[in-house]
């Protein structure tokens, strides 16, 4: 056998403060060769560290939020919770919210994932926030503007927040009587609890930053608004059902996945009737799946691609699979059918058949003609999609189209923030956009 012909070393100008990969790092644990012909862990690592024009660690780049994560992972490492509360605290004011429902693209760009399993950055914020929150040091002296934000969702938030601690007088109002937007009704309990995010409520809330809930806003309130504001922050989200068009869409006991969702969290929960069929693959299809696992039903979830290809996030199939979900992959649904009374009976579906990426990168499933099934029904979800209601708010405020500028500038002093803004994405990139747009208008004050 060949020696080596290089002794690792550690180059601490390389290594980043968080410390995680010191527990793969060949320099400090082991000489062995990693998969490969000529591979070692360094020469895996080494191309990746070589790159003299990267300013932020590779988790940092990923994060939406930019959140200093090798700092406050330094922290966790040294038992110091506070201080890594505190670090992230600096660029998210919904912590707790985030330790739980993050996508975390973090984990995935760590520069350690190459040779072992990355840290689980989005548990370990969770933990970190857990620790009492610091009283915010609020701006002295008059507002520097005021600034109206229209929805209590994570842009929102996060918009008001950072406007809050920029010196502005941020109001916010949301037709719902409750803040949190989508994160207080279309994610149930289960994956948010509630008392998290109300300590990240309370916490945008301690900033000074007034909520106005129970108001349903208008294009012609907006109008109104503009002239009584510095600016106007748009944040609506993205609550509304896409429907299919089915056939039989509008049957007793069929809903649409944020509608569910919806009255589950706020009003009285829906009663199902079995067996229960969920149609779709995102998030919101396999809470609505396992909401209705929780009433004690038998529930089948049917996916028209591949579970390669569903968008929810692997962790919650898994656990939705562990509370006794069934899965049907490769079907579409083609029309609801009538039984007595007029409730839904079943559920027709078409077999699909994988063929060429599409425009997106992700493979196209087509109709396959001869595979038709029928599925029993006593209720349907259906989690197609949502949808903004961007044309709307465009016709009623006189604008072609909701096309803000890269900071969300619609006109002056209109801005946009969140899924209004980009169409339905994550929790985090909401915020981030929100964060942009109060950031801009700040620096209009100030110039």
């Amino acid at each position: 056998m060949e020696g080596r012909t290089h002794v690792p070393v550690v180059d601490e100008a390389l290594c980043g403060v968080c410390g995680v990969c010191r527990g793969a790092c060949p320099a400090l644990a082991s000489p062995d060769l990693v998969e490969g012909e000529s591979g070692t862990m360094r020469a895996v690592l080494a191309p990746q560290a070589i790159k003299s024009d990267q300013d932020l660690a590779p988790c940092r780049e990923a994060c939406p939020l930019g959140q200093d994560i090798g700092a406050y992972l330094a922290c966790l490492a040294n038992g110091d919770q506070a201080g890594a509360l505190e670090v992230i605290l600096r660029d998210n004011p919904l912590p707790s919210v985030l330790g739980q429902v993050c996508h975390h693209p973090c984990q995935q760009a760590c520069f350690s994932a190459t040779v072992q399993a990355p840290p689980s950055i989005r548990d370990l914020k969770r933990f970190a926030a857990q620790a009492p929150r610091p009283v915010p040091e609020l701006p002295q002296g008059a507002p520097l503007a005021k600034v109206a934000v229209v929805g209590a969702g994570p842009a929102g938030l996060a918009a008001a927040w950072e406007l809050a601690r920029r010196g502005a007088k941020a109001v916010v109002y949301d037709a719902q009587a409750v803040a949190g937007g989508m994160l207080a009704w279309a994610i149930p309990d289960f994956r948010l609890p509630r008392q998290d995010l109300q300590r990240d409520l309370d916490y945008v809330a301690a900033h000074g930053v007034e909520f106005k809930l129970g108001q349903a806003l208008t294009p012609e309130d907006v109008a109104a608004l503009r002239k009584e504001y510095d600016a106007v922050i748009l944040a609506c989200g993205a609550p509304k059902a896409k429907k299919a068009g089915l056939p039989g869409e509008d049957l007793k006991g069929v809903w649409q996945g944020l509608d569910f969702l919806r009255e589950a969290a706020l009003d009285c929960p829906p009663q199902l009737t079995a067996p229960v069929v969920v149609v779709g693959g995102g998030n919101v299809a396999l809470d609505a799946a396992r909401l209705a696992l929780r009433q004690g039903l038998p529930v089948t979830l049917a996916y028209r691609r591949d579970r390669e290809q569903m968008p929810a996030y692997a962790e919650e199939l898994e656990a939705a699979e562990a509370e006794g979900l069934k899965l049907i992959y490769r079907v579409q649904p083609v029309a609801l059918e009538a039984g007595e009374g007029g409730a839904v009976a079943a559920l027709s579906v078409q077999g699909t058949t994988p063929g060429q990426p599409a425009a997106d990168g992700r493979v196209a499933f087509t109709p396959h003609p001869t595979d038709q099934r029928r599925l029993e029904a006593g209720s349907v979800i259906l989690a197609l999609g949502q949808k903004s209601e961007a044309d709307a708010w465009a016709a009623g405020l006189g604008l072609f189209s909701l096309l803000g500028d890269a900071q969300g500038c619609l006109a002056d002093g209109l801005y946009l923030a969140g899924d209004l803004q980009t169409g339905p994405a994550t929790v985090v990139e909401a915020m981030a956009g929100g964060i942009k747009a109060a950031r801009a208008i700040m620096e209009e004050v100030r110039s």
